[in-house]
């Protein structure tokens, strides 16, 4: 049986922005964390593949403040089951519910029901930046539409846009987890998508545009991804874009607006901000 290591910083306080702290744990192999605030801390799940990282992964989460660094180890058959207690149906938006894979559930009429199992990718709905993005989906509508989902986690922004009925789905993302789950979901869910690994807009012809992109990943990635996006995203198009921090909202906006892009709605809930921008 493998055994996973679950890794948890102890933080000194709650930060301003857990996703620095989201970006070391990515960095070196976990996709997905669960918080608390009291007391502070951050936690995943290394699997047995990625155990070489541990090291670096100690030393960076130290380095950044935490105060301590604790590693328990989780035999597989517990680790694929010990989050599912976090996992519950939610409905999001006027139309969406996402249920668990493992969940009975007897949907109303007008329900879009995306049945999950992240796995060990990132994107159970759970999370502000996800639910931001895919109410955004739903007021900016998929119907029709050439859809690309650049940093797809666990493919619920794609299954999202297919349920809403998007005319063609592309998905990217950097790590094969994540390639693999959201394969696997849209199979789950009736869905078609081409997907591929690589970093942003890379794996794909250099020719393809979109009438919408959705990019849920962090700041400093959706600033850098800002130009090629705006190449990417077709005249009157948009670009649905979240997992920003609230401090972090102005420089994202600035550089998308330099980029070309006009800002449309935004989404907010608690530190965090989601948005639609225009071509």
């Amino acid at each position: 049986m493998s055994v996973w290591k679950e890794v948890k910083a102890i933080l000194p306080q709650a930060p301003l922005d857990w996703s620095t702290w989201d970006e070391v744990f990515e960095r070196h192999g976990i996709h997905g964390t669960v918080q608390t605030d009291e007391p502070p801390t951050l936690a995943g799940f290394l699997s047995p593949d990625d155990m070489a990282k541990l090291p670096d992964l100690d030393a960076e989460l130290r380095e950044l403040g935490a105060t301590d660094v604790e590693l328990r180890d989780v035999p597989e058959v517990d680790w694929a089951e010990a989050w599912k207690q976090f996992f519950v149906p939610r409905r999001i938006g006027e139309r969406f519910v996402v249920v668990p894979s493992w969940e009975d559930y007897s949907p109303e009429p007008g329900n879009l029901v995306i049945t999950l199992d992240p796995g060990q990718a990132f994107g159970t709905g759970d999370h502000p930046t996800t639910r931001g993005c895919l109410e955004l989906l739903e007021k900016v509508g998929c119907a029709g539409k050439e859809i690309a989902d650049i940093g797809c986690g666990s493919g619920i922004l794609t299954v999202g846009a297919a349920l809403l009925g998007a005319r063609s789905l592309v998905a990217v993302d950097v790590e094969a987890v994540c390639v693999r789950s959201t394969l696997e979901n849209l199979e789950r869910n009736g869905g078609s998508a081409e997907v591929f690994q690589g970093l942003g807009f890379d794996p794909l012809p250099s020719y393809a545009t979109f009438d919408l992109v959705v990019s849920n990943i962090i700041s400093a990635a959706l600033i850098g991804l800002a130009p090629q996006a705006a190449g990417r995203v077709r005249s009157g198009g948009h670009w649905i874009v979240s997992g920003i921090i609230h401090e972090n909202w102005p420089d994202v906006e600035a550089k998308a607006r330099s980029c070309g892009f006009a800002t449309g709605e935004v989404f907010r809930e608690g530190d965090w901000v989601a948005a639609v921008f225009s071509r």
